[in-house]
């Protein structure tokens, strides 16, 4: 007997995931809830591929990651650990994640260090490219054609996700702008998260009102002109210098 699970995702997302795609792609600015939407539906769709009898990987790349604390492991924690049904599946460490069943293990690579390695990884079911802006093209060209896993009724797929800075960016020449009707897309921004929390939105408020130069990058998902990157990179340079960054809870 079919059992049947509930989850919540953001609702502009449910087109996205909803019928046979080739690639799965959101772009937008901070506080959509994209990142949390798509590490549920990475969980959710090895829990799926498990429970069939299928065995495989669960790919989640980076263009950038020197350590597993710059990955998408904490995501998919989160995700598993907000749902019982995935939690009984899933046997979590703290670097690894695999099924109980021994069928399903999540990966987590930089493309930039690992793409040949990644070349040759078998059997990936899914991919997740996460912060997905500065991947070049040279990666995509690798990355894509290992994705050759197929089955009845399924096949590999690989899902994108990313922030907006450059109109010629190559995510956005294969994704936004392809007309390739095998994906599935679309933007999403902090007025689609119905759960939007109070203290990004007094953040943004801040933003908006005091760096209005930045402000639609940043959080409506706009491109990065150069004027606004000039200014973005003195405000970068004056905070550093005052002592102001520091490591923050990345964007969700």
């Amino acid at each position: 007997m079919m059992t049947t699970r509930q989850i919540k995702i953001v609702p502009k997302l449910i087109p996205i995931f909803t019928g046979k795609a080739a690639v799965r792609a959101a772009w937008g600015g901070r506080g959509s809830g994209k990142t949390r939407s798509f590490a549920l539906m990475a969980a959710l769709k090895g829990y799926q591929f498990g429970r069939e009898g299928i065995s495989g990987t669960i790919l989640c790349a980076r263009q950038f990651q020197n350590s597993l604390a710059e990955s998408s492991l904490e995501e998919i924690k989160r995700a598993i650990e907000g749902h019982d049904f995935l939690k009984d599946y899933y046997k979590v460490g703290e670097s690894s994640i695999k099924s109980i069943d021994g069928r399903i293990a999540f990966q987590f690579s930089g493309l930039d260090r690992n793409i040949a390695s990644i070349k040759s990884m078998g059997r990936i079911l899914l991919c997740w490219v996460d912060e997905a802006e500065p991947v070049t093209e040279t990666a995509w060209q690798t990355l894509i054609p290992t994705l050759r896993e197929e089955g009845e009724g399924w096949h590999a797929e690989l899902w994108v996700t990313w922030n907006p800075l450059r109109e010629n960016a190559p995510v956005e020449k294969r994704f936004r702008f392809s007309d390739n009707e095998a994906i599935k897309r679309v933007e999403i921004n902090w007025s689609d998260n119905p759960k939007f929390p109070k203290i990004l939105n007094e953040a943004r408020l801040d933003d908006l009102k005091n760096r209005p130069e930045t402000y639609k990058h940043i959080w409506e998902g706009a491109y990065l002109t150069a004027v606004q990157g000039a200014y973005y990179q003195r405000e970068m340079l004056a905070a550093e210098q005052e002592g102001r960054i520091g490591r923050v809870a990345r964007d969700p």
